[in-house]
């Protein structure tokens, strides 16, 4: 399948900020009293995922603008994306059948952390801590791995 990639907008794209929020059947807890680090309870379900993108800019955290929000990063019918956290591989269909905006790539990010992330595992449990965005990555199986720091 071809895809074209619009340089710029990808950049954006990558460079936005993100932050994770899962909500579980069982509250994390510290994984130790002297770090902030949380795990989750083995027996813990992921109940629901969401996700904020924010632009970093000038030293301050700012909403994107629908002109933002808007524009076209990839030419292509469908992309495959995988949580690097998890196992599942979600596919996703470009909403208009040929494009991916910013807005439809940020969907599918979301998607794809919901559907997936209960398969992670970081200390015995679902992983809770590794939650920011660090952009995507196409895999050498042309996969779109969705990388997260902490």
């Amino acid at each position: 399948m071809h895809m074209e990639l619009n340089d710029d907008a990808f950049r954006f794209f990558t460079g936005l900020s993100g932050r994770l929020h899962l909500a579980l059947s069982e509250e994390p807890t510290r994984i130790t009293p002297n770090l902030l680090n949380l795990a989750a309870p083995p027996t813990a379900r992921v109940t629901d995922a969401s996700i904020t993108f924010k632009v970093f800019e000038d030293g301050n955290f700012r909403a994107l603008t629908e002109e933002e929000w808007g524009r076209v990063v990839m030419r292509t019918p469908s992309i495959r994306m995988r949580d690097r956290l998890g196992e599942l591989v979600v596919e996703h269909l470009a909403p208009d059948g040929s494009v991916f905006s910013v807005r439809d790539l940020c969907a599918a990010v979301e998607e794809t952390a919901r559907r997936s992330r209960a398969s992670s595992k970081w200390f015995g449990g679902v992983d809770v801590h590794h939650v920011y965005f660090e952009g995507i990555h196409l895999d050498e199986d042309g996969v779109w791995d969705i990388r997260w720091g902490s």
